[in-house]
């Protein structure tokens, strides 16, 4: 079990404008061959309903998407399969989509936790 969490921080909120998505939190993770990358929990809390927080292995397609500004959630999401033959270095994306028409503040307290899985 991996556990990851992140907490916006910094000296002010973050600004961002209509329809627009902010990367947060980037980690390297290696997943063994014949094994996937699950999502297992996600709590998170941001400043907005308006935001759309955003779990993503990169390369891949896995991506999990959670709406309403704030979450204690179970997704068991798959966001990486390996089947290459070896292990593969895939990059955990974090990140957070303003769904609003109009500019929205990230709070610099908003914050999240993950719990992944290789299984």
């Amino acid at each position: 079990m991996l556990q990851l969490n992140g907490i916006v921080g910094g000296n002010a909120p973050i600004r961002l404008a209509a329809r627009r998505r902010r990367d947060m939190q980037l980690t390297v993770i290696d997943v063994p061959n014949r094994k996937k990358l699950v999502l297992k929990k996600l709590n998170f809390l941001l400043s907005n309903d308006a935001f759309v927080f955003i779990v993503e292995a990169l390369p891949g397609t896995g991506v999990f998407r959670a709406r309403g500004g704030a979450g204690d959630l179970a997704p068991n999401k798959v966001l990486f399969n390996n089947t290459t033959g070896d292990t593969v270095r895939i990059f955990l994306n974090v990140a957070v989509f303003n769904s609003a028409a109009n500019a929205r503040t990230l709070d610099r307290t908003s914050s999240w936790l993950l719990k992944l899985d290789i299984v």
